[in-house]
């Protein structure tokens, strides 16, 4: 990509160039606070360098907040990279404690159970004397 933008601006400075030298006539340029001859060769020239200087400092000012940018958003990918390791341990954590809940849930249901079976066979062996009448 650099390759082709170096090319096509060595195509179009040719070209000014190749305008430049084809205009050798001077010209009057007026400004506000007088007047100047020039040759045209001259002013397409400077026209060409203080379009390429504009330009070059536009292009400078974008890079320069585009480093910014870029900056800012790697600080903030290390936050959220730091953040995500942190909800990844919780995670691990809330992992285990989750499956001890339900070890015990179940200790407890089997608990339960042996107590509703013994009550059972508690009952089962209570049959009715004469005693009971």
């Amino acid at each position: 990509m650099e390759t082709l933008l170096l090319i096509v601006a060595l195509v179009v400075s040719l070209l000014i160039a190749l305008l430049a030298l084809a205009n050798k006539e001077t010209v009057a340029i007026s400004y506000l606070i007088g007047e100047a001859r020039v040759s045209l060769i001259v002013l397409i020239l400077a026209s060409a360098c203080a379009g390429a200087i504009i330009t070059g400092l536009f292009s400078l000012v974008r890079s320069a907040r585009s480093a910014l940018r870029f900056r800012e958003l790697r600080r903030q990918l290390g936050e959220l990279k730091q953040r995500l390791s942190g909800l990844e341990q919780e995670n691990v954590l809330l992992a285990e404690k989750l499956e001890q809940d339900r070890e015990q849930e179940q200790e407890q249901e089997q608990d339960r159970e042996q107590d509703r079976t013994q009550d059972r066979n508690q009952g089962r062996g209570r049959g009715l004397s004469i005693n009971d009448l």
